[in-house]
């Protein structure tokens, strides 16, 4: 178990602190004010996309890595399945044709990925 050393105080509400008892009361025994309050600034600061080494920032980075990949992906495929029904002298339009497809395929593909959100 972590040791926790650096030490904070807070004041709050008569409000907050008869509502932090009630969650404290309704926890197992072992759990403590202080086990809430530590939890509540820890689920706090994995929120914050802007603050390196939190949660949201890297799901942040690597979602935005993971549409450039698909991105690249979806034009690289449509390229080759272009060039796969066309003969090899028409490349450029292909190419061309690919780019124009690929964006509605990444449109459709976010489309779906909002609605599972």
């Amino acid at each position: 178990m972590p040791r926790f050393t650096a030490r904070r105080s807070l004041s709050m509400t008569p409000a907050m602190r008869d509502r932090l008892a009630q969650l404290v009361s309704k926890q197992p025994r072992d759990v403590t004010e202080a086990d809430l309050i530590r939890e509540a600034i820890r689920q706090y600061l994995d929120e914050q996309e802007d603050l390196i080494g939190s949660r949201k920032h890297f799901q942040k980075s690597l979602r935005e890595r993971v549409d450039q990949l698909e991105t690249t992906l979806a034009f690289q495929l449509n390229v080759l399945i272009h060039l796969m029904a066309s003969d090899e002298a028409h490349l450029r339009d292909a190419i061309i044709a690919a780019k124009h497809d690929g964006e509605t395929l990444l449109a459709q593909m976010k489309a779906v990925r909002e609605l599972k959100e």
